[in-house]
């Protein structure tokens, strides 16, 4: 099996054990097992399993996100935009429940590894980098109020999505994340004074 895919499927194999048995569980054993690789090359590939451990966090988490920020950087009109990016972060939450545990955990471990924070504050930097520039133009396009700071606004969708994805975790009978995410476009919306009906498309 040539090194790359050894690498690659190590990686994978520590994204299933993290979501099926938890960090706790996803031993250096189990992962090499479900990668049907041996120990050394965890140290080989990575030069230690949290490093691997954190290679595999990270890059789970850009590739949910990178579908969001390809859309932040198309041309379509503010309001169709908004409604959109509402719309792919339902369908992602939709069709990647399997994978919260996964960001979950990398969320939980940022504060005790130093290469889990940096990855994941140089993907957030990327997003909330995204969702300034796009609040920016809908401000300028008049599009949104003047009142609207791009940076803060930007940080407060971040939130919102973590938020929805953290009570969804720990409060599942609490209110649906499409409820919330439709109440937030039609805020928003509102705010600027463009049709509310553009929110029903989120729901």
């Amino acid at each position: 099996m040539p090194s790359t895919d050894t690498r690659s499927q190590l990686i994978q194999a520590t994204r299933d054990a993290i979501r099926d048995v938890g960090m706790g569980g996803a031993t250096a054993r189990e992962i090499t097992g479900r990668a049907s690789a041996n120990l050394a090359s965890i140290p080989y590939h990575f030069g230690s399993k949290d490093a691997l451990v954190a290679e595999a966090l990270v890059s789970e988490t850009r590739e949910l996100v990178a579908p969001v920020l390809a859309m932040l950087a198309s041309d379509r009109p503010a309001a169709e935009r908004a409604t959109q990016a509402v719309g792919l972060l339902n369908e992602l939450f939709e069709r990647s429940r399997s994978q919260v545990p996964v960001y979950l955990a990398a969320l939980a471990a940022s504060p005790h590894s130093q290469q889990v924070a940096t990855g994941l504050s140089t993907l957030w930097s990327d997003v909330r980098v995204a969702l300034t520039e796009d609040v920016a133009r809908q401000v300028q396009a008049r599009a949104l109020p003047g009142w609207v700071e791009p940076q803060a606004m930007a940080a407060l969708i971040l939130s919102l999505v973590n938020g929805v994805v953290i009570a969804a975790a720990v409060d599942p009978d609490g209110p649906d994340h499409r409820a919330v995410a439709a109440q937030f476009l039609t805020l928003l919306l509102a705010a600027g004074g463009l049709s509310g009906s553009a929110a029903g498309g989120a729901t």
